[in-house]
């Protein structure tokens, strides 16, 4: 009579494990099928660059773009994390940050060349560099003096550029939750 009920407790726990494991398959099935589904039936997989000519698509992607707001954009959001990691002494964020934004302006200006001149006499080839410099020397007290030298030749930089309306400042928002352990 045990050796039954043993027996009978083991296909009841080999069932079990079956169940489960077949639930585990449907699921992962079920993940897999959502993550190929299309949110609107019907839409092209090849997307909206595809189905243009091939001579209206450099236009189009120069629309997507914008002027040079996007760019701005993304130079902002790097200023302003390169500003937090260098206040708290995260150097290595901070060196990641100025060369992201370096490479934004680059990229940007490689798009809208007409900054280039004011970009390069009032940015470029002083007070971001000196910026970089004074992170690589992990000084805080140097890092300091030259975001705020960064500060004025951008705002100089937007008033040089019939944008004098924008100023920047010191940021006092922090926009992602990077520690320095």
């Amino acid at each position: 009579m045990i050796r039954f009920e043993l027996r009978v407790r083991s296909l009841l726990a080999i069932a079990g494990a079956a169940a489960l494991l077949g639930l585990g398959v449907g699921a992962g099935w079920e993940a897999a099928r959502a993550q190929s589904h299309v949110h609107m039936p019907g839409m092209d997989m090849g997307g909206w660059l595809v189905r243009l000519a091939p001579d209206k698509r450099t236009a189009a992607i120069e629309r997507q773009l914008r002027g040079f707001e996007t760019t701005m954009a993304e130079v902002a959001y790097r200023y302003t994390e390169m500003y937090w990691g260098g206040v708290d002494g995260n150097w290595g964020y901070a060196e990641h940050m100025a060369h992201e934004l370096d490479n934004a302006i680059t990229l940007g200006l490689e798009r809208r060349p007409q900054y280039r001149k004011n970009a390069e006499a009032l940015l470029l080839k002083g007070p971001l560099p000196q910026v970089m410099d004074a992170i690589r020397a992990k000084d805080a007290a140097l890092f300091k003096e030259r975001i705020e030298t960064l500060r004025a030749a951008c705002t100089s930089c937007h008033a040089a550029e019939a944008h004098p309306f924008i100023k920047i400042g010191v940021p006092t928002v922090r926009r992602n939750p990077v520690v320095n352990d």
